[in-house]
């Protein structure tokens, strides 16, 4: 029971976190997964080939992780251990988007950090 003058506050503030804590409606379309999805694979393939051409124009590589391995053990090592790693992220959101459907929010975060590197790529060949 409110007395006059007062407001709902407990009540308004559950309401707004629970807004804010559950994963948006628009990220659980079908439609939405797959554009998630398909801009995560995309911009991976456009890494691997933008990272190619750069190396063939002698550039250097700009991932730090990634640029000792190249120099260690090649190019294709480089390839198979990125292709390997984007195979197991595959895997984690195949079995986690049932029980944790902000994983998507993981894999949108992880397409635009994509796309990030890809930009940097195209930068540094031009």
């Amino acid at each position: 029971m409110l007395l006059p003058g007062r407001i709902a506050l407990g009540t308004r503030l559950r309401a707004a976190f629970r807004r804010v804590a559950a994963p948006s409606q628009a990220l659980n379309s079908q439609r939405t997964q797959a554009l998630i999805l398909g801009g995560f694979v995309g911009f991976q393939a456009l890494d691997f080939v933008t990272t190619h051409l750069g190396l063939a124009l002698q550039h250097q590589e700009l991932n730090g992780f990634m640029a000792p391995l190249i120099a260690a053990r090649g190019e294709l090592v480089a390839y198979a251990v990125k292709g390997t790693a984007v195979a197991v992220l595959l895997a984690i959101l195949m079995l986690m988007q049932r029980r944790n459907p902000r994983v998507w929010q993981a894999y949108l975060l992880a397409g635009w950090l994509s796309a990030a590197g890809v930009v940097l790529n195209v930068l540094q060949l031009l």
